[in-house]
Formats: C-alpha cells, sequence, structure tokens
C-alpha cells in the first residue's frame, strides 16, 4: 500500500507541519508489516474521504491534530462521527462506523485477555 492512497492535507499549496507528522503517523504503520493496521488505516481514510466530501473538510484538520497528539485513532473517528445527523452521513460511513465499534471491542479483549 502506498502513503498516497491516503488523505494527507486538505487542500493545495506546501504541507504544514500538522501534515507532516501525520505522513509520519501513516508511514509508519505502513512500514510495520502490520496487516490488521493497515486494514484500520484504510477503514479511517474511507470514512475521512466520505466526510471529506460532505462537509469540505471541517472536521480533517481536528482528526490531524488529535491523532498526531496520540489520541486512539478509534476514537477520534467515533468522535467525529457523533457529531453529524444521521441523514447528513452516507451509508459506507454507518456500516464503516460499525466496524470500527468492532475495533474498538477487539482492542479491549486484547487488552485484558492476550
Amino acid at each position: 500500500m502506498e502513503i498516497f492512497d491516503f488523505i494527507v492535507k486538505a487542500g493545495t499549496g506546501k504541507h504544514t507541519t500538522l501534515d507532516n507528522e501525520y505522513k509520519k503517523i501513516i508511514n509508519n504503520v505502513i512500514s510495520t508489516n502490520d496487516e490488521d493496521k493497515e486494514i484500520r488505516w484504510e477503514t479511517y481514510n474511507l470514512i475521512i474521504m466520505q466526510l471529506f466530501n460532505t462537509d469540505g473538510g471541517k472536521y480533517f484538520q481536528e482528526i490531524k491534530y488529535r491523532i498526531t497528539d496520540g489520541e486512539d485513532p478509534n476514537y477520534v473517528i467515533l468522535d467525529i462521527i457523533s457529531r453529524y445527523k444521521e441523514s447528513d452521513l452516507s451509508y459506507l460511513v454507518w456500516n464503516l462506523k460499525r466496524r470500527i465499534d468492532e475495533y474498538v471491542e477487539d482492542d479491549f479483549y486484547k487488552r485484558f485477555f492476550e
């Protein structure tokens, strides 16, 4: 998978420091060769792309700030989705939200039972 499959910045022009830090996180995930992590980040990216198409990237900066500050991407994405009305989001986002809920549950079980 290439880094260029992921949205890193909202517009044209130079990359900001935030864009570069976010890109580093994605590169680190891809370089670990952990298929589960890669699939999770593909899911996050699909949701971000859908949200970006819905509101022009209104929350994209916040997502990048929170993830680069070390917050769990699962909770960041779920929080952003919760701010939307159900009618404003596509069917794809709601299906992917369920997948993220499963990631949270899997992480919980891994933390306590492995």
